[in-house]
């Protein structure tokens, strides 16, 4: 039987910068390039976790075919290559080449800029982040706050923290051909690696950052090494110079016997004992500080020399699995890639829990659950906005989580992101059955505490939270402009709004109207401004605790403190590089900067929680309204509004303008659901017919266009400016909202 072999990924890398390891033709593109994919295989390797395994065909020469740099577009003249044998990836080009591309330069070095297979999604830069000291993060997975890395041999050892847990700490920033940036490997200039200690240091405010693209050091200098051992030291001196901070600001007003509790929790036990004994604390301030600051120094250096190890370590001990064929195993090579490629269902924690709860009740929990997603029930008809009431009042047999897809009855199963949901809801239910201002901690949505649940608190809060989820589901129609529960931006959002809305009095009770609002704001105001862009874990559960210290503060009727949500508010559609005026007008789009996708959706579906008219008349010559509760709104489709102005169909020139990633009218301030039967009847409208069939002032003016836009013969810069117009109307509407759904001074 064929066994794979491991192989170290430095020395793997080394192979791809010798041509030892090369991509065949044949091989498929690159398609890992989605942000979210390329950090979870970089988070599995900082918690050494298996990656999978490549498929590799070995060969006497080169060019017995044709090849390629690994992340490179542009072929090889083979015969340049030399003699000797080469290996040919089969299998594992997305995970090899986003690995090589994080933790070393080789591909940089192997490829200009403009030979890159996928420029965009290898035009990345990542690092570890790490939390700075007194950042107010709690997270601390490598022992940094206390210079002391919880693990006794690094280089050995397995972490106790999982991929989740590093995942919202790998960060990555882009790059452009010509920048400047220290981090641009294709910027050449001698002090680049001084800057770069510079930037690591004070990358954001509460994070340093460790530069994971220096481990493997494919350079002839051995700089990158250097520098990347000096960025760590530097970090961990910055920390101790803050404890030193902190020190003398406690020696000011604290008794010696506080001082000394101070040092004894803040140092590790064996630097404490062997350098303080009592008579440290009858010297002066100074001494005690100078002390204190020499043993930091000493743990400085064991946590930076350990920190170093453990992440070259994830690198040399990486469980990449290597199968590798000689050329006369073609045949068994390919069928052993169609067998890798064959996929499989992977055991999951609910997997797991679903296997504990029948100790506690027999009935299969998936049926319970079917049961209580589709189990009639109420909802307060009075916190639907006025805008979408009509339509919300001819509804027949409405269900919230029926309506938004919670369980898909063509496949039979539930969306995955509705049981990641229902699992977090679970177990702040099963935790904190009651909201309270006691603090609300991460740790209860993480792994160990779900996995801790008992049979019987699994039995018991089934129901509640599928009914929690249920309430957050109809939130997130009447109030958001969502559809499906698989259009929900943030899933982490779930959870919070689920579990307020699980108390009755934030339901259908006295506050009712008062809780939406406050949420519907929160809502609005954190997509617009990309709160939840990043950081998503660390965000969630302090605004969990933000918003329920407001609701608490409803419920006893008084002002809710709303400051942290007004500072946000600053930020809606001018964060800059994510919904700012220029950006979302697509003025980057030259530096390969564009809008992400959840722009254009998050304004169709704020317009859509506004309610407002279909493009065209229907046949009966009315227009048609839209909402989330009108008919057939599962089918709306986001449309391009404005055209190009030339000579072909409305169909040709969307696909036209979808081409060209850089072009304006790809803006999501051109963007706008409509019904499935006007996408129909405009598709193969030529582009004259199209502008004729849009009645003037329906369907757009409640949007945010003037009534004149869809004109064919317009230039770029009166294209522009209807945008830029359409900006200012949809940021004046958002404020005016926002305003009216934050004034309480109603209580």
């Amino acid at each position: 039987m064929l066994q794979p072999f491991q192989e170290s990924l430095d020395k793997t890398i080394t192979k791809i910068k010798k041509n030892k390891i090369l991509l065949p033709n044949f091989q498929r593109q690159f398609v890992w390039k989605d942000e979210e994919d390329q950090r979870k295989l970089v988070a599995s390797v900082l918690t050494k976790m298996p990656i999978g395994s490549i498929l590799l065909l070995k060969a006497r020469h080169a060019d017995e075919y044709a090849c390629k740099p690994l992340g490179s577009s542009k072929p090889l003249d083979s015969k340049t290559l030399g003699n000797g044998d080469v290996e040919f990836l089969l299998d594992g080009q997305q995970r090899l080449t986003v690995l090589a591309n994080v933790f070393s330069n080789v591909i940089f070095n192997l490829s200009s800029i403009g030979d890159l297979i996928a420029p965009v999604a290898l035009k990345r830069r990542f690092f570890l982040a790490l939390p700075r000291y007194a950042s107010g993060i709690d997270d601390d997975l490598f022992g940094l706050h206390r210079l002391a890395f919880p693990l006794d041999k690094p280089d050995n050892d397995e972490p106790d923290f999982q991929t989740a847990d590093v995942l919202e700490y790998i960060r990555f920033v882009k790059f452009s051909k010509n920048s400047k940036d220290c981090y641009n490997p294709y910027y050449k200039d001698v002090s680049k690696l001084s800057k770069l200690e510079t930037f690591c240091q004070n990358p954001e405010d509460k994070f340093y950052y460790i530069p994971l693209f220096l481990l493997i050091d494919t350079g002839k200098t051995g700089l990158n090494n250097t520098t990347l051992s000096r960025i760590i030291k530097l970090i961990a001196d910055n920390v101790a110079k803050a404890k030193v901070e902190e020190l003398a600001t406690k020696m000011e007003n604290d008794s010696r016997e506080e001082i000394k509790n101070f040092i004894k929790s803040a140092l590790i036990e064996d630097a404490y004992e062997e350098y303080f004994d009592e008579s440290c604390y009858e010297k002066t301030d100074n001494d005690i500080l100078k002390a204190y600051e020499q043993v930091l120094a000493i743990q400085v250096d064991g946590w930076s020399s350990n920190m170093l190890l453990y992440i070259k370590s994830c690198i040399t001990q990486i469980n990449l699995s290597q199968i590798s064929l000689d050329d006369s195993q073609k045949e068994r090579a390919i069928d052993i890639y169609e067998n890798l490629n064959r996929g499989g269902v992977s055991l999951d924690i609910y997997d797991l829990l679903m296997a504990r709860v029948t100790l506690a009740n027999p009935e299969p929990y998936n049926e319970r659950m079917k049961k209580y997603i589709s189990k009639s029930a109420l909802y307060p008809a009075l916190l639907v906005p006025n805008n979408i009431k009509n339509d919300y009042k001819k509804l027949i047999s409405y269900k919230a989580s029926v309506s938004m897809g919670c369980y898909d009855n063509n496949k039979k199963e539930f969306p995955k992101n509705y049981l990641e949901s229902f699992l977090n809801v679970l177990s702040l239910l099963s935790y904190r059955p009651k909201m309270s201002k006691d603090e609300y901690h991460l740790d209860l949505l993480k792994r160990p505490k779900k996995l801790a649940l008992s049979p019987e608190l699994l039995d018991k809060n089934c129901e509640p939270s599928c009914n929690a989820i249920d309430r957050a589901c109809f939130f997130f129609q009447s109030r958001c402009g969502l559809r499906k529960f698989r259009d929900i931006n943030y899933v982490l959002m779930v959870p919070v709004v689920a579990y307020i809305l699980h108390d009755d009095d934030c339901y259908s009770g006295k506050y009712g109207e008062e809780v939406f609002d406050l949420l519907e704001a929160w809502y609005w105001i954190n997509l617009f401004s990309g709160q939840f862009d990043r950081d998503q874990n660390s965000r969630m559960i302090t605004d969990l605790n933000l918003l329920i210290d407001c609701v608490i503060d409803i419920k006893n009727e008084k002002q809710p403190n709303l400051s942290w949500l007004k500072s946000r508010q600053d930020k809606v559609l001018n964060m800059p590089g994510y919904s700012d005026e220029s950006h979302i007008l697509m003025e980057n789009a030259d530096n390969e900067e564009y809008p992400k996708n959840i722009i254009s959706t998050v304004i169709c579906q704020y317009y859509l929680s506004i309610g407002y008219y279909d493009l065209l008349k229907d046949n009966n010559g009315d227009l048609r309204h839209m909402s989330v509760f009108a008919p057939e709104s599962d089918k709306y489709q986001i449309h391009h509004v404005i055209p190009l102005g030339i000579d072909c169909t409305v169909s040709e020139s969307t696909d036209k303008i979808r081409s060209n990633k850089k072009h304006l009218l790809n803006s999501p301030l051109n963007m706008l659901y409509i019904s499935d039967f006007a996408n129909n009847k405009i598709n193969n409208a030529s582009l004259d017919s199209y502008a004729l069939m849009i009645p003037k002032g329906a369907g757009l003016t409640n949007v945010g266009f003037t009534s004149t836009d869809i004109r064919i013969d317009s230039s770029d810069d009166e294209r522009k400016k209807v945008l830029e117009q359409r900006y200012n109307s949809l940021l004046h509407t958002v404020q005016q909202e926002m305003n009216t759904l934050l004034d309480f001074n109603r209580i």
